[in-house]
């Protein structure tokens, strides 16, 4: 069963991949991310996607993580934008992310997690006219959704980024990322301050 579920969402994350690389309006912006700490590199790619729940635009977001202690968690995210105006400039993205890790605990552990989260990112009122904007994540996985040696999967993230152009921007944050496993010590994949670049393609 395990195996069937890597299968298929590998095969998830490939056909999302193809619809990703379809024509896309001129006021939509597909992004890389380049981010790292001192024992953690993380990348992530953003775009645009296909789908829609009921007229709500969504976005795809696949990441990559490898640490110094040969960790390695792809991810693959579809998350839809809010209408929630609970703050002005506020935007709340919320949906469901698949992870897949190869984590070097005390025993090699594979492990599948399906997590529920949110994006959320606010321009700050004072200081956007520099470009300077904070951001979070949090996303969480139950254990009847999480395969494998684990029981849950916890990930944080907090931070800031600053524009230094149009397509260029800078990034620092702090990054909380968990796995509790079975019969192990809980796994802490990421544990750390970060800084990165994001790039916008379009």
């Amino acid at each position: 069963m395990k195996c069937g579920l890597v299968i298929g969402f590998l095969l998830l994350c490939a056909g999302a991949a193809a619809y990703a690389q379809q024509p896309r309006p001129a006021d939509v912006n597909t992004e890389v991310e380049a981010m790292a700490g001192n024992n953690v590199l993380q990348l992530r790619y953003l775009a645009p996607s296909p789908w829609d729940l009921n007229g709500t635009r969504s976005d795809l977001d696949y990441g990559f993580l490898f640490t110094q202690n040969r960790d390695i968690v792809g991810s693959a995210a579809l998350m839809f934008h809010t209408n929630l105006n609970l703050i002005p400039g506020l935007r709340i993205d919320v949906g469901p992310k698949g992870y897949l890790a190869l984590l070097s605990a005390v025993n090699k552990t594979d492990v599948f997690a399906a997590a529920i989260g949110a994006d959320a990112r606010y321009p700050l009122p004072i200081l956007n006219r520099w470009g300077l904007a904070a951001f979070g994540s949090a996303f969480y996985s139950p254990g009847v959704l999480t395969f494998g040696n684990a029981n849950n999967l916890y990930d944080f993230t907090v931070g800031a980024d600053l524009a230094f152009t149009s397509r260029f921007a800078a990034m620092a944050g702090y990054r909380w990322f968990k796995f509790t496993l079975v019969a192990e010590p809980s796994r802490h994949v990421d544990n750390e301050l970060f800084v990165g670049l994001r790039w916008k393609l379009r």
